[in-house]
């Protein structure tokens, strides 16, 4: 804070500079909404550009949702245009619609016995007779390898849970003993009907890192 004034008038004499500077910062707590420390930086922001000329920006996500009074001259909207909320409370919630959908399909359908492990390391065992889902996507496409068990997927109108460690390109799921899945079935990993805040929080990863983990091997399909 205690450089601004000198770097403003230092760079003030650049002829590149025309008509003014402006002037960026960013949260760091913006989602907190029990902290102090988003108006602390709001305030040193103000105080720091006050009688310079220029425009003003400090609020991306959290800061345009929770911190009206920080939009200033322009604000900068990043998660949320995704229509996902930069905390872990649904993007519903405050008008926002989720523009991305990751699924896939399933591979096999498995008759599973009670007492039989699934997958590496044996870590989920059946407590009853079951169907095992397979589903065509892993770690290798950028999906968490260690999400706990009961992380949900969509599949046919009903959330089921994941068992078993995710491996490289394939997850299971407990389908149920009465499930009439099929291979080829659609499963949403997350999109419209799963918001990926409720992935976020069952899994403990951040929605924004999901999203960014997705590697080339998802084939990415635009739809205007």
């Amino acid at each position: 804070l205690d450089e601004v004034d000198y770097f403003y008038q230092e760079l003030k004499k650049l002829p590149q500079i025309q008509p003014h500077l402006g002037f960026v910062s960013h949260f760091s707590r913006a989602d907190e909404l029990d902290s102090d420390y988003t108006q602390v930086q709001l305030d040193r922001f103000l105080q720091a550009t006050k009688d310079k000329a220029g425009e003003r920006t400090i609020a991306a996500s959290g800061g345009i949702l929770f911190w009206p009074e920080a939009h200033l001259d322009c604000i900068r909207p990043g998660i949320i245009m995704y229509g996902i909320s930069p905390t872990d409370t649904v993007g519903a919630e405050f008008g926002l619609t989720p523009v991305m959908n990751l699924t896939s399909s399933l591979l096999a359908v498995r008759e599973h016995k009670k007492g039989e492990p699934v997958g590496y390391g044996g870590i989920w065992t059946s407590p009853k007779d079951t169907k095992i889902g397979v589903v065509a996507i892993g770690y290798g496409d950028g999906y968490p390898r260690d999400v706990p068990e009961g992380t949900p997927v969509y599949l046919n109108g009903r959330i089921v849970p994941i068992v078993g460690r995710v491996s490289m390109d394939m997850l299971t799921v407990d389908l149920g003993v009465d499930s009439q899945d099929k291979v080829g079935d659609e499963v949403i990993l997350w999109g419209k009907e799963l918001p990926i805040e409720t992935v976020a929080k069952y899994s403990g990863i951040l929605s924004y890192e999901l999203i960014t983990k997705l590697t080339p091997r998802v084939i990415t399909e635009y739809v205007d």
